[in-house]
């Protein structure tokens, strides 16, 4: 989904930003979040044009993604610290179109919608019609704005989800996950009923 949304719109950088606790979803079945920020960071490596920050891990607590822009884009900090140099740029927040219909659920999500641009990718049984009730909270003008900037990309069946369950089952996932991350997965025991 990043490389596509990267060449589709000649974007110069993308950084993946590992949460720590997510405000909407149940976190009893992720891995810490310092595993999940280093399986990223094993997954990105070999592309230059991505980066991992742990600014939401750092912050602990549930992470809301407005908290998490207003950061980056009002840091006085070097970016050696937030993992992020926000400088003079626009910032594209890539969601899969599963996230699309929970936006209208986000905190201050009228005022996220001001401080960046929302680029929807399919996923699949997902819709990409933006709701009317967001449309309504974030003005039509920045629906339109999301309709256009929409990337739409072959399907991938793969979710985090599906991957859980198949190490659960101790089922493989070598097609699933690059072979780097599969390793670090096994390697520290993620997953697995202990």
């Amino acid at each position: 989904m990043a490389e596509e949304v990267s060449r589709y719109h000649d974007l110069s950088k993308i950084f993946f930003i590992p949460t720590y606790i997510p405000p909407h979803k149940n976190a009893d079945s992720l891995a810490n979040a310092r595993h999940r920020y280093q399986m990223v960071k094993e997954a990105i490596k070999e592309n230059e044009k991505f980066s991992v920050s742990d600014i939401e891990i750092r912050r602990k607590g549930k992470s809301y993604t407005i908290d998490t822009i207003q950061e980056i884009l009002g840091s006085d900090a070097p970016s050696t610290q937030t993992g992020v140099d926000s400088g003079d740029c626009e910032v594209f927040l890539i969601l899969g179109s599963d996230s699309l219909h929970e936006l209208v659920l986000w905190k201050s999500i009228k005022r996220l919608s001001e401080l960046c641009y929302f680029v929807i990718v399919n996923r699949p049984g997902y819709p990409t019609k933006i709701p009317e009730k967001l449309a309504d909270l974030i003005g039509r003008d920045r629906a339109l704005t999301i309709e256009k900037l929409q990337v739409e990309i072959a399907p991938v069946e793969i979710s985090s989800t599906d991957i859980r369950q198949k190490l659960k089952k101790g089922a493989s996932i070598h097609d699933l996950v690059p072979p780097c991350v599969e390793r670090y997965i096994r390697e520290n025991g993620l997953y697995v009923p202990h």
